[in-house]
């Protein structure tokens, strides 16, 4: 079956981390996708005002916040804002461990306080560091928030968790993490995207690097993990293609007779 529609987590799969944009064949390879009707979503933990914008190519839609809040150019695909009881929960389990958080909603981000950590991961975005003044924290989390972000090491996931019944982890690093609703991840929001489109599982294709790809490359029918990837993803993955630095988008693109 023809792939008719292709994913593309950024950071160590379209992108390098050391690099702030594209390569000239990654670009090349991107605007023949769409030169041949085939259409290509941005899949990433980036909010909307975070997703990246490269030139010479737009993109058909984006997942954000690791599925929790999609769009293409018409509309609204999907939207799975953070429940609030958990929220709050989530908060003070942080507050015990001495760590800030960072809220997000749909068109900006606040924290309430100040993190290292947190700074250095919102620079691989890069994103500033948002406001920390508490009282606008507080007022910022009654509307939709989509994700929250926290410093801490994998090991100390149970208790950041802790009494929380509808969130999970998802990390692409091991000194931070993104924080979503359960019943949100990159998998399910693809899954909305190709209802929305009349697409089958078959015709799509994803490609990624990180944990938090692990799901949707095990989802789509063609799911390519670059050399780069983490061990996990790799097993999941159905062909395993060069690293970012040698433009493994592009030859798994060739050696499938995609482009």
């Amino acid at each position: 079956m023809a792939i008719k529609i292709i994913f593309f987590d950024v950071d160590g799969t379209l992108k390098s981390f050391n690099n702030p944009g594209i390569t000239e064949p990654v670009l090349h390879a991107l605007q023949k996708l769409k030169e041949k009707g085939i259409k290509i979503f941005i899949a990433t933990g980036r909010a909307p005002y975070a997703v990246p914008h490269f030139e010479g190519i737009s993109f058909n839609g984006y997942l954000c916040y690791n599925g929790a809040y999609c769009y293409d150019e018409d509309s609204v695909l999907y939207s799975k804002p953070l429940d609030k009881k958990d929220l709050y929960q989530f908060i003070e389990n942080a507050k015990k461990q001495n760590e800030p958080v960072i809220a997000a909603g749909k068109d900006e981000m606040c924290a309430n306080g100040y993190g290292e950590k947190l700074n250095e991961y919102l620079s691989f975005a890069p994103l500033k560091y948002p406001s920390n003044d508490l009282n606008y924290f507080n007022e910022f989390i009654e509307g939709d928030i989509y994700q929250m972000m926290a410093s801490g090491k994998p090991e100390k996931d149970e208790e950041f968790l802790k009494d929380c019944k509808h969130l999970k982890i998802a990390r692409w690093w091991d000194h931070a993490f993104d924080l979503t609703s359960d019943s949100c991840s990159k998998s399910i929001a693809i899954q909305k995207v190709l209802e929305a489109y009349g697409f089958q599982r078959e015709e799509a294709m994803a490609f990624g690097d990180g944990g938090n790809d692990l799901d949707m490359i095990e989802y789509v029918g063609l799911g390519v993990a670059m050399e780069n990837a983490s061990e996990e993803v790799k097993k999941a993955a159905d062909y395993i293609t060069d690293s970012v630095e040698d433009d493994g988008v592009v030859s798994a693109l060739k050696n499938f007779n995609i482009i």
